[in-house]
């Protein structure tokens, strides 16, 4: 007679975490999304960020992503969480603000995911199309900073 174990390994419910990066001239870093059907918020500036991998924090995530998308390099005590939104497709969206961090943004790295990047003052701001949330997710940053 034989035992059979059956173990089941849970993901982790899958999130979202996002970085507001603002530079010494109080910028703005924004990345334009490709065009393309079905990406959710297609074609918009939004911040740098994406979903988690298995068993990462918000915040392992959130520093992935910036390595990945940018060349940017953070530590974990420099992000600062500011809120949690949810997506388009439900998920939770951890939001961090962040302006304390190494390297310069490497296009190389941008043109990976994102059609193109733009370090933004504030009052140019609105000549950019991001997703509705987008200024209140920079007011909250650029207060805590």
């Amino acid at each position: 007679r034989s035992l059979v174990l059956i173990i089941e390994i849970k993901k982790h419910k899958n999130f979202a975490s996002i970085v507001v990066f603002v530079d010494a001239d109080n910028k703005i870093l924004l990345l334009k999304r490709p065009n393309v059907k079905n990406l959710t918020y297609a074609g918009k500036w939004g911040f740098v960020g994406g979903g988690s991998e298995d068993y990462e924090t918000p915040d392992e995530t959130a520093i992935r992503e910036a390595a990945e998308e940018t060349g940017l390099k953070v530590l974990p005590e420099d992000l600062i969480q500011i809120d949690k939104v949810e997506s388009p497709d439900k998920r939770d969206v951890y939001v961090y603000a962040c302006n304390k961090y190494e390297g310069i943004v490497r296009a190389t790295d941008v043109k990976k995911e994102h059609d193109n990047y733009d370090w933004v003052s504030v009052d140019e701001l609105d000549k950019f199309d991001k997703p509705d949330n987008s200024m209140m997710l920079i007011k909250k940053a650029l207060s805590v900073l």
